[in-house]
Parts: structure tokens; C-alpha cells; sequence
């Protein structure tokens, strides 16, 4: 796996596949989006991802988003189960395209279990993706 930045990643892949955390408007408010964009990232470097990714914050009318781009659909599909992501409509430009609300405890699950040895197995016997507590 190699961390590019958001525009090295969308020229590379064009369409990636798109794990997005939602932050309610009083947490962008507070600013918390550089403390949830780390939070992901270290998720990310703790799963077994095998492709490309990026990671950013992104403000949109609707609100404030943690963006996670993965070159490959099963990287993605594994990011998404671990937060409990549902995957959105066919609207998005994105090949796949999964969200989450980032609030407070999504943020603590995330913590628990990156500070929980071996929690984050990546994948369990069954093949499945590990997922958070």
C-alpha cells in the first residue's frame, strides 16, 4: 500500500473507490476535522490495505467530509466495513462510493480499537473483513 496525496490519486485513478465520514456540523465547527482526518489515516495504516490510497478533508455544501480513496474495491469494501459504512446511490462519480457519520463515537470505536491489540485482524477465519467493536 502506498499513502499518495488526494490529487496524485485522482489523476492516477480517476475514479477510485470512496470511503467518506460525515462530520456533524458542530464538529467541523470545532474543528475537527484534522483530528478525524488523523484518526482515519491511522485506521488506514493499521488495516491490511494492498493498494493505493489518499486520504483528505473535504468541505461540501452539505457538510464537512473525511475522504478515504482506495485504488481497489476490497481495500475500500474493508475500510467500509470497519467503520460501518453503507454504500450510497449510483449517483456519485466515484466507482464505489461508501459513508459514515464521524461523529464522537465512531471516533472513540475508531480509538478502542486501534489501541486494542489485535483488533483490527483484518480479515477473520471466515475470510470476512474485521470490523470495529
Amino acid at each position: 500500500m502506498r499513502e499518495l496525496s488526494w490529487q496524485a490519486l485522482t489523476r492516477k485513478y480517476p475514479a477510485p473507490c470512496v470511503v467518506a465520514g460525515w462530520l456533524p456540523r458542530e464538529d467541523a465547527a470545532a474543528g475537527l476535522g484534522q483530528v478525524r482526518r488523523s484518526l482515519l489515516e491511522r485506521l488506514a495504516r493499521a488495516l491490511p490495505l494492498s493498494g493505493d490510497y489518499a486520504i483528505a478533508e473535504i468541505i461540501e455544501r452539505d457538510g464537512t467530509y473525511i475522504q478515504c480513496g482506495l485504488a481497489l474495491a476490497s481495500d475500500a469494501a474493508d475500510l467500509a466495513e470497519a467503520v460501518g459504512a453503507i454504500v450510497t446511490g449510483s449517483h456519485s462519480p466515484w466507482a464505489r462510493h461508501w459513508r459514515f457519520r464521524f461523529d464522537e463515537a465512531a471516533a472513540l470505536a475508531i480509538e478502542t480499537a486501534l489501541d486494542r491489540p489485535g483488533s483490527l485482524r483484518g480479515t477473520s477465519s471466515s475470510g470476512q473483513p474485521a470490523a470495529l467493536p
